[in-house]
């Protein structure tokens, strides 16, 4: 878990027990030959990575109306004073070779006192939580994959017309389901720091399957649920590649719903 409320949902993945069949001379007609699958499933994704990214810098421009809505309907004076502070908060988020994400800011007006200054402060730890966490759920299907190496140590399932891949991290439990398209249905993971469950939407684009969203749930040790979280992604085209436009963030943290939308700008993008 990297930071609370923003567990850190992956460790490489999938995954499953070979299928046992009871008659010998089917065994090899009909066994799915799981490096195979793995090695079609590996090709299957749209991938920064192969495409020769290496790193990026943007601009980040947090939707602070939507942040402060309650606020803006409940003292909507107060609010527009708030929202020109908050405006003057600029954002950078960068992607290393290392595919280390940092989030980095300025700001036009220094805090004008220590109250103000502590909530900066905490906005600056926020937005950082928040990219840390998106990216480490984004990164493994866009820029890595969320498959293990063809040849690493997996077993693989096939049931009810999908495959069920699954493996050991360290402490952790990883399990996989796709579809016989190869299409990743949902992620288990099951470590002693958290439970979490990641259900991913994609659309198919000529180069692969290109992640558009998700919903995630994280359990706790104690089992209750600490995070609920639904995302949607929208891209655009910088330098041929498929990078974040506009990010939505809804859910709720240990009960207490939250809104988030995000809009990336001014690109640097940097490959070989």
């Amino acid at each position: 878990m990297k930071k609370p409320g923003w567990p850190r949902l992956w460790v490489p993945i999938f995954i499953c027990t070979v299928y046992s069949l009871t008659l010998p001379f089917a065994y090899g007609a009909d066994k799915p030959d799981k490096r195979e699958i793995v090695k079609q499933a590996r090709q299957a994704y749209y991938n920064l990575g192969d495409r020769g990214l290496t790193g990026f810098q943007s601009n980040v421009q947090p939707n602070w109306r939507l942040v402060l809505k309650d606020q803006i309907a409940a003292d909507p004076a107060n609010a527009e004073t708030a929202l020109k502070m908050l405006n003057g908060i600029h954002f950078t988020v960068s992607l290393g070779p290392d595919g280390v994400v940092k989030v980095t800011h300025h700001v036009d007006v220094a805090p004008s006192n220590e109250k103000v200054a502590e909530g900066f402060n905490q906005i600056f730890s926020g937005m950082e939580q928040a990219m840390s966490g998106f990216f480490d759920t984004w990164k493994p299907f866009m820029l890595t994959s969320p498959f293990p190496a063809v040849n690493g140590d997996y077993q693989l399932e096939e049931l009810d017309n999908q495959y069920h891949l699954s493996y050991k991290d360290d402490t952790a439990d990883v399990a996989t389901t796709m579809s016989k398209e190869l299409l990743i249905s949902e992620i288990k993971v099951d470590s002693p720091a958290f439970k979490s469950v990641l259900k991913p939407v994609f659309s198919k684009n000529p180069q692969g399957f290109l992640l558009t969203g998700y919903d995630a749930t994280y359990q706790e040790p104690s089992g209750k649920v600490g995070v609920q979280l639904k995302v949607q992604i929208d891209y655009q085209q910088v330098n041929g590649f498929q990078l974040p436009n506009k990010l939505n963030l809804t859910g709720s943290y240990q009960g207490t719903p939250f809104a988030m939308e995000l809009t990336f700008s001014d690109y640097q993008v940097k490959s070989h």
